[in-house]
């Protein structure tokens, strides 16, 4: 195969893990509160419960790490 070949299978194929990661792997909490920052706090509001909870800097590390964690597994 040619580098070209093999730099767009590996990007289509990196591009549909990240997918199955973002879409499938990833709980609705990471996906919410990974941008969450103390500037920027996110209001999460469970959906079983409806309890809402504000979430700054420290839980939207841990969220962005639980995300780059179950991407990179699923890669």
């Amino acid at each position: 195969m040619h580098r070209p070949a093999v730099f767009a299978a590996l990007l289509g194929l990196t591009r549909a893990a990240s997918a199955v990661g973002d879409f499938w792997v990833q709980n609705d909490f990471c996906a919410r509160v990974k941008g969450a920052s103390d500037d920027a706090p996110v209001i999460y509001e469970d959906p079983a419960t409806k309890e809402k909870t504000t979430h700054g800097t420290a839980d939207g590390r841990k969220a962005c790490l639980h995300h780059c964690l179950s991407v990179g597994l699923v890669t």
